[in-house]
């Protein structure tokens, strides 16, 4: 699910040049130190990009802000929440666009409805296509709204996988214990 690829401050290498000074300031040097960005491994990881939006985060002629991925156009802790854990009362880390929460709440559990497209060519004006859906509200102001379920997200994640996402400052404490 996350992309890898090589780390762009340290070129892959997992080490940066560090300048340290002597005691008083007079000598200067360069040192080899762990690159804080991969952790000296190198290698980091980026979030996937929202199947829903291409990677856009505006969806309707690009009138609305995208639902699936919050606007970013990459996915957020709630495609990471295993299909079998969406159900009504599981809260998870997603910004709430009115009141700037950090908290949503899961209202139903995953719904299919029909989803109409308008866009490119005039056949494609009346397609129809059945999309999973979750209805999510912010428990501080109310707004709520409906989440694309994917199949290619909501997968149960292995440790070193949910580690990496936590390196990367998502909080998934709420779904998976150490």
């Amino acid at each position: 699910m996350l992309v890898e690829r090589s780390c762009p401050h340290c070129q892959g290498s997992g080490l940066i040049m560090v300048e340290t000074s002597s005691l008083l300031g007079l000598i200067k040097k360069q040192i080899p130190s762990n690159c804080e960005n991969c952790s000296g491994t190198g290698r980091v990881f980026e979030m996937p990009v929202c199947n829903f939006c291409d990677g856009q985060g505006l969806v309707g002629n690009e009138s609305e802000i995208c639902r699936a991925c919050n606007g970013t156009g990459r996915v957020d802790s709630f495609s990471f929440i295993p299909r079998d854990k969406l159900q009504p009362g599981l809260n998870f880390t997603r910004r709430c666009s009115k009141c700037a929460s950090q908290t949503m709440e899961i209202q139903s559990g995953i719904e299919t409805r029909k989803l109409t497209k308008s866009w490119e060519r005039e056949e494609e004006l009346r397609s129809v296509e059945l999309v999973e859906q979750v209805r999510v509200a912010c428990p501080v102001c109310g707004d709520s709204y409906a989440i694309p379920v994917y199949d290619t997200m909501h997968k149960e994640l292995e440790p070193t996988e949910v580690a990496q996402l936590e390196r990367m400052g998502m909080n998934l404490s709420f779904i998976y214990e150490h």
